[in-house]
């Protein structure tokens, strides 16, 4: 008979939370949107309630949320999240720290943002190297 103590199994973390100077992004995933909804709105409490603790505020309405999945869903695509009892505002796509994520993670947007900003630097380039 083996008695070696067995380690105990992790409960499964189903959420992450980012921080950068004063910027959040608050992760979760579940294996259905409501789920997932859920466990962000559980998380949510847990940062207002350290918030509150910490004397800071969240202001709710530059706060978005997004549902990002490969998967086609039959399923509900509207989630509805909350800080201050307010729902924050659904978006397909999200700026954070210079970077465009869209709902379906192709970055599309992001390399078209980033093409644009290129061609404007260089037709300015363009531009003083003829007047030189």
């Amino acid at each position: 008979m083996d008695t070696r103590p067995r380690p105990r199994p992790r409960p499964h973390n189903h959420s992450q939370a980012i921080a950068f100077a004063d910027d959040l992004i608050a992760l979760t995933r579940g294996d259905t949107v409501v789920e997932a909804e859920n466990y962000m709105n559980i998380e949510m409490k847990k940062i207002m309630e350290w918030a509150t603790n910490n004397r800071l505020i969240f202001n709710e309405n530059k706060s978005r949320t997004m549902l990002m999945s490969r998967r086609r869903r039959k399923e509900k695509k509207e989630i509805e999240i909350y800080i201050n009892n307010t729902i924050i505002k659904q978006e397909n796509t999200i700026k954070y720290l210079g970077i465009i994520f869209d709902s379906k993670l192709t970055f599309r947007d992001h390399i078209n943002y980033i093409e644009e900003k290129c061609l404007k630097l260089i037709f300015s380039l363009f531009r003083s190297a003829k007047i030189t």
